[in-house]
C-alpha cells in the first residue's frame, strides 16, 4: 500500500517526501494568499473610478443607478477579501483543508463580484468579462495554486460567465468570443500551474538530496575525527628504549648475512638485506628525532664524510640527465681532479646546493640551451661551478639574487612556478660549511655560480684502526648515520648515490583514482606505491616537497600523501600552499609522520591536513585511511556536480522567466503600436479631404473681405486668419500621422549637413527669436539619405529645444541652442542638438520617442515629433539618443551613416519608385485643392 501511494505521487517520489514538499508549499501559499487578498481588495476598490468614467457620464446612456450598484459590489468584495485576509492572519489552527478553502475564497469573491457586474452592465457582452481573465491569471501570478485548484477556479469562472450570459440574453457572437478568450486563458493557467509545480517539486527534491549528501559527508567527517582522536602518541620519550632493541635486532641480521643459507638463496638474501637497510634507516630516523631539538635551537651539526669529487659530480649529472633530456637541454659535467682524489665534507649539503643551482639552470634555460657542472680541488678548497646560457639577470639585480622570496625576472616567475627561496637556501647551506658563493650573470646570455668550500682534514684510517675496536653499538650507529646521510643501502651492495628521479605509474586510464606520494625516502616511497597500486589507483611520485607542489598543480590528484619532513619544502608548508591554491584546496591530504608530540599535529591540522598515518603502520591501516579519504573526495565531487546542476536549473528557470516577461512587453508594445497605426491611418483618411475643402473655403471667404464693412473688416480678417491657422495646424497633424503610420521611402543622396541645418533654422526663424542659435557644422560633412526627411528631423529637434526654452528670459536665463556634427569612425556622422532648457525627468527618458507621448499642455502638440524623428533615423539605418537631467542641458545625438556612391546608385532607382500610391494621392489632393480655389475665385 505504501509503495502504491508513493508511485502515485509526481515523479514517483516517496510519500514522505511529497508530504514534506506539500507542507513547505503550504507555507509559501499562505503568504501568497495574504498578498493576493490584499492586492485584489485594493484594485477592485480602485476600479470604482473606471465605473464612473464608463457609466457615470450622461453620454454613456447607461441605466440609472448602475454606478452605485457597481460601487456597492466593489465595496462588498473588498470587505470580503479583507475579512479573508483577517482570517489568514488571525486563525491559528489552520489545517490544510482550511488553508485551501481560504485560498479559494480569495479567487471566488472577486469572481462572484465580477459576475454581478456583468449582470448590471449588459450581461455577457459587457467588457467586464475581462475581469474573469484577471482572476484566472492571478491564480498563477499571485496565489501559486496546485494544478487541480487552477482547474476548479477556471471552471467556475467559465460556468459563472455562462450563467450570466444565458440569463441576460447575450448574443451568440458575444458569448462565443468571450468563451474563446476565457477558455484559452484557463488553458494557459492550468498548464502553467502544472509545469510550475513540477519544477518546484524537482527543485525541492534536489535540495533534499543535497542536504542528505551533506549529512552523509558530515557523518564521514565525524568518523575521521574519531579515528584521529584514537591515535596514540608514538616515540614520545622512548628514543633510548627504541635504540637498544633495534640495535640488538640489527646485530643478528648482520650475522645472518654470513650464513650459507642467506648467501646461496637470492630471495632470502634480498629479504635479509631489505631488513637491514630499513633497520638502518629506522635507526637514523630515531637519531634525527634527537637532532631536531638541536636544530630548533640553531645547532645543526655538520655531517662530513669521505667521497670522491669525480663520483659525486658524476652521480649528480646522471641523476639530472633525464630532466635535461625532457627539456631538450644539453647537460655536461666534469671533475677537474684525479680519480683518486678524495675530500671530507658534508655531502648532503653539497648535493642540495648543486641540485638547487642545476635545477634552477635547467628551469630557466630554454630548449636547445646548455647547462654544465664542474668540480675541482684547488688550494684546500672544493670548487663547484654551475653554468647555464639561459635568461640571465641584470647587473642591478645581482645584489638581490640571494634574498629570500626574490626573483630576477617577474615574467620568468610567472612562467616558472616558485617563490624564490632556492638561491637563499643555497647561500645558507654554503655559509653553514664556512664556504662562499659567487654569481656572474649577463642578461639574456646566462648565469654562472661558483661555490668554494674549505676542505676538512681527511681522517687517518691507520690511526683509526690503531685506536682500538669501537663498541659494536657505536659501529652500528655510525654506519646507520653514514648510510642514512647517503640515503642509500649498503655501499657494498650497490651505488652510493641517492635516488632523485621522479616516477609515475599513471597509465592514462581516466577511471583510475590518482594519488600523489611526496616522500624523500626511496624505500618507503616504493612501498607506498606498491600498496596503493594494488588498490587499483594510479600513483605519481615526488622526492621532495617542491616537486610535490609542482606535480599537485599539474595533475590535480584525488589524494595526496605527504611526508612530514622533506627537503626543500616540508609537509606542513606544502599543505599550506596546497590549501591556498584553487585546484588543490579541497584535495584530501594524508600526512605520514613519526612525530610523537602534539605540536606538529596541531600545526598540520591548522595547515589543513585531512588525516595522519603514524610510523610504524600496517598495510591494513594504510589501505583503510586511503580508502576513507578517496571515498570522501568522491562524495565531495558528487556533491559539487549536484550543486552545479542545481545552479544551472535555477539559472535556466530565471532566464526563462525573464524571456517570458520580455516577450510579454514586446507583444504589448507591438499591439499598442499596431492599434495606433490603424487609428492614425483612419484619421488621415477621414480628415485629409475635408480639411482641403475647408482650406479652400477659407481662401474663398477671404476674397469677400472687401465686401465687409470697414469697421468690421479687421475682426473679419482676424477671425479668418485664426481659422486658417487652426486648419493648417490640423493639416500638419495629419501629415505627421501619415509620416508616422506609413513613413516615406528613403531616397539615398548626398546631403550637406550644413545646408540642412541652415534650412531648418530659416524655417524656424520666428520661433528662434530671442534664442542664441549656434551652428557648428563644417561645410564638408555629408550623410546619405532623404534630404527632406533629415530636414524634418532637424526641424523637429530644434523646434523641440525652442519650445523647451520658452520663458527662459523671464527666469533670468540666456537661452541657447547648439547644433554640431563630428566624424565617428570612417562610416558614421554624429549630429548633436543641445539646449540649456529645464531638462527631461529621468522617468520620462525611456518614453520620449514613444508615439503620442507628450508633457505639453492640451492643444500644444500630439507627441509625434520625436517619434517621427526616431522612425526616420531608423529607416536611414542610424540611431537617435538622448541625454538629460533636470537642470542640465539636454543633448540629442543622431548617428547616421555617411553616403557611399555605390549604395546611392544601386538603391535610388528602386527607392524613388517606392510608394506610388501615396505620391499619386498627394498630387491628386493638391490638384483638387487648386481646382476648388480657382472655382471660388471665378
Amino acid at each position: 500500500m505504501i509503495m502504491g501511494k508513493a508511485d502515485s505521487e509526481p515523479g514517483g517520489a516517496p510519500a514522505l517526501l511529497q508530504q514534506r514538499f506539500e507542507a513547505q508549499e503550504d507555507e509559501h501559499r499562505l503568504l501568497n494568499y495574504r498578498r493576493g487578498a490584499l492586492l485584489a481588495a485594493i484594485f477592485i476598490a480602485l476600479g470604482a473610478g473606471m465605473d464612473w468614467v464608463a457609466f457615470g457620464n450622461p453620454a454613456s446612456q447607461s441605466p440609472e443607478g448602475v454606478v452605485g450598484t457597481l460601487f456597492l459590489l466593489r465595496m462588498a468584495c473588498s470587505c470580503g477579501l479583507l475579512f479573508v485576509l483577517f482570517l489568514l492572519y488571525r486563525v491559528r489552527s489552520r489545517s490544510r483543508r482550511t488553508l485551501h478553502l481560504l485560498g479559494h475564497l480569495v479567487a471566488l469573491i472577486p469572481m462572484v463580484t465580477i459576475q454581478g457586474m456583468l449582470s448590471e452592465t449588459g450581461g455577457g457582452g459587457s467588457p467586464y468579462y475581462a475581469g474573469l481573465n484577471l482572476v484566472m491569471v492571478g491564480t498563477v501570478l499571485l496565489l501559486r495554486w496546485r494544478c487541480i485548484d487552477g482547474v476548479i477556479s477556471s471552471t467556475l469562472c467559465i460556468l459563472g460567465y455562462l450563467a450570466v450570459a444565458l440569463n441576460t440574453s447575450t448574443s451568440v457572437q458575444d458569448i462565443t468570443i468571450a468563451l474563446f478568450f476565457l477558455f484559452v486563458t484557463a488553458a494557459f493557467v492550468c498548464i502553467g500551474l502544472y509545469f510550475y509545480n513540477k519544477l518546484r517539486f524537482a527543485e525541492f527534491c534536489l535540495r533534499e538530496e543535497v542536504v542528505s549528501q551533506q549529512e552523509a559527508l558530515a557523518e564521514n567527517h565525524r568518523k575521521l575525527q574519531n579515528l584521529d582522536e584514537a591515535k596514540t602518541r608514538f616515540f614520545a620519550n622512548i628514543s633510548h628504549e627504541l635504540r637498544t632493541p633495534l640495535t640488538l635486532m640489527l646485530a643478528p641480521i648482520e650475522k645472518m648475512q654470513n650464513f650459507n643459507l642467506v648467501q646461496n638463496d637470492a630471495k632470502v638474501s634480498e629479504l635479509v638485506n631489505g631488513m637491514e637497510d630499513n633497520g638502518m634507516r629506522l635507526l637514523r630516523l630515531i637519531n634525527d628525532i634527537l637532532d631536531l631539538v638541536r636544530m630548533d635551537s640553531g645547532e645543526m651539526p655538520m655531517r662530513p664524510e669521505r667521497f670522491r669529487p669525480l663520483t659525486f659530480i658524476d652521480g649528480l649529472g646522471r641523476n639530472l640527465q633525464p630532466m635535461a633530456d625532457r627539456k631538450r637541454i644539453s647537460l655536461r659535467w666534469e671533475a677537474l681532479c684525479g680519480e683518486d682524489t678524495e675530500v671530507f665534507l658534508d655531502r648532503d649539503r653539497l648535493e642540495k646546493v648543486v641540485l638547487n643551482l642545476a635545477v634552477n639552470g635547467l628551469k630557466f634555460t630554454p630548449a636547445g640551451g646548455e647547462v654544465s657542472l664542474s668540480a675541482a680541488v684547488e688550494g684546500g678548497r672544493l670548487i663547484l661551478e654551475v653554468e647555464d646560457n639561459g635568461a640571465g639577470m641584470k647587473e642591478d639585480q645581482l645584489d638581490s639574487a640571494f634574498e629570500r622570496f626574490w626573483q630576477a625576472d617577474t615574467s620568468a616567475a610567472k612562467k616558472h612556478n616558485g617563490v624564490g627561496i632556492g638561491l637563499a637556501l643555497v647561500k645558507s647551506l654554503t655559509e653553514s660549511m664556512e664556504g662562499t658563493i659567487g654569481i656572474e650573470s649577463e642578461y639574456g646570455k646566462g648565469t654562472k655560480f661558483t661555490i668554494s668550500v674549505p676542505l676538512l682534514c681527511l681522517p687517518d684510517d691507520s690511526q683509526i684502526a690503531a685506536s682500538g675496536p669501537e663498541d659494536p653499538l657505536t659501529q652500528i650507529h655510525n654506519e646507520a648515520r653514514i648510510r642514512g646521510a647517503l640515503g642509500t643501502a649498503d655501499p657494498r651492495r650497490g651505488s652510493t648515490e641517492p635516488f632523485v628521479a621522479v616516477g609515475s605509474s599513471v597509465d592514462g586510464s581516466a577511471n583510475k583514482e590518482l594519488v600523489l606520494i611526496a616522500e624523500d625516502e626511496n624505500g618507503l616511497r616504493r612501498f607506498l606505491k606498491g600498496e596503493i597500486e594494488e588498490m587499483g589507483c594510479g600513483v605519481i611520485e615526488a622526492r621532495n616537497g617542491k616537486e610535490g607542489w609542482e606535480l599537485a598543480r599539474q595533475f590535480e590528484p584525488q589524494l595526496i600523501i605527504l611526508d612530514y619532513m622533506m627537503p626543500e619544502m616540508d609537509g606542513i608548508t606544502l599543505t599550506q600552499r596546497l590549501r591556498q591554491h584553487d585546484s588543490t584546496s579541497q584535495v584530501p591530504i594524508l600526512l605520514v609522520t613519526a612525530a610523537a608530540d602534539e605540536t606538529p599535529r596541531i600545526q598540520a591540522l591548522e595547515a589543513g591536513v585531512s588525516d595522519f598515518l603514524t610510523k610504524p603502520f600496517t598495510t591494513a591501516e594504510l589501505r583503510l585511511r586511503v580508502r576513507n579519504l578517496l571515498d570522501r573526495q568522491s562524495y565531495q565531487r558528487e556533491l559539487g556536480v549536484i550543486n552545479r546542476e542545481l545552479r544551472v536549473a535555477v539559472d535556466e528557470r530565471d532566464l526563462a522567466l525573464e524571456e517570458i516577461k520580455e516577450n510579454e512587453a514586446r507583444l504589448l508594445q507591438a499591439e499598442t503600436l499596431s492599434s495606433l497605426g490603424r487609428m492614425s491611418a483612419g484619421i488621415v483618411h477621414e480628415v485629409n479631404n475635408p480639411m482641403n475643402y475647408v482650406k479652400t473655403a477659407l481662401h474663398a471667404l477671404r476674397m469677400y473681405a472687401d465686401d465687409v464693412a470697414e469697421q468690421e473688416r479687421a475682426d473679419f480678417e482676424e477671425t479668418v486668419a485664426d481659422a486658417e491657422e487652426g486648419v493648417n495646424r490640423v493639416i500638419r497633424i495629419v501629415s505627421d500621422l501619415r509620416s508616422f503610420t506609413k513613413g516615406e521611402a528613403v531616397l539615398k543622396e548626398e546631403i550637406s549637413l550644413a545646408e540642412t541645418v541652415e534650412h531648418a533654422r530659416r524655417l524656424l526663424a520666428g520661433e528662434l527669436k530671442g534664442i542664441t542659435f549656434n551652428a557648428e557644422v563644417p561645410e564638408g560633412h555629408q550623410v546619405g539619405g532623404n534630404g527632406n526627411q533629415l530636414c524634418q528631423v532637424m526641424v523637429n529637434l530644434i523646434q523641440n529645444s525652442a519650445q523647451a526654452l520658452e520663458g527662459a528670459l523671464d527666469r533670468g536665463i540666456e537661452p541657447w541652442i547648439t547644433v554640431s556634427s563630428t566624424q565617428r569612425g570612417d562610416e558614421h556622422m554624429e549630429i548633436t542638438v543641445q539646449d540649456n532648457g529645464p531638462g527631461i525627468a529621468a522617468e520620462d527618458l525611456d518614453h520620449v520617442f514613444d508615439p503620442f507621448f507628450t508633457k505639453k499642455e492640451v492643444g500644444a502638440g500630439m507627441g509625434l515629433g520625436l517619434s517621427i524623428c526616431h522612425r526616420i533615423i531608423e529607416s536611414h539605418h542610424g540611431r537617435i539618443e538622448v541625454e538629460s537631467d533636470p537642470g542640465r542641458p539636454t543633448v540629442f545625438r543622431v548617428i547616421i551613416p555617411q553616403p557611399w556612391q555605390e549604395d546611392i546608385d544601386n538603391e535610388n532607382p528602386a527607392l524613388s519608385a517606392g510608394r506610388p500610391d501615396e505620391t499619386a494621392s498627394l498630387h491628386e489632393t493638391e490638384a483638387d485643392t487648386a481646382d476648388l480655389q480657382q472655382a471660388w475665385e471665378k
